[in-house]
């Protein structure tokens, strides 16, 4: 596996040189998202939001829980914490089965659905 290095010059004018295996990374990314669709669908999220989607504040596997998979997994990476053995692959499964349980139990605790329109009426 092939190690690639990053060189950034900070604003402040310090270097950061940074060494990604971008393999590793990609595998733990799709981990998450693959842990998160099939951790959403045995506690019986829909598959996609209801129809229009646009309107739709339904919570579902493909959205938001996948996207905040891939969200959460880059805090974590970004935050520097990268694991025990195989490159934060086991981070990946752990945060993709947290994002669907978060979905799926606090979401709508923490962010509730809008007031429809006909109500303020």
């Amino acid at each position: 596996m092939k190690v690639k290095t990053f060189i950034y010059l900070a604003d402040n004018g310090f270097i950061m040189i940074i060494h990604a295996n971008v393999l590793y990374t990609l595998i733990s990314y799709i981990l998450a998202i693959g842990s998160a669709v099939i951790v959403g669908l045995i506690l019986r999220l829909p598959l996609l939001p209801e129809k229009p989607m646009r309107q739709s504040w339904t919570i579902s596997v493909i959205f938001p829980t996948a996207v905040l998979a891939l969200g959460f997994t880059a805090m974590v990476f970004g935050l520097g914490y990268e694991g025990t053995g195989y490159h934060g692959m086991y981070i990946g499964i752990a945060v993709g089965v947290l994002t669907a349980l978060f979905s799926k139990f606090l979401l709508e605790k923490i962010t509730p659905k809008p007031q429809s329109e006909e109500a303020h009426e």
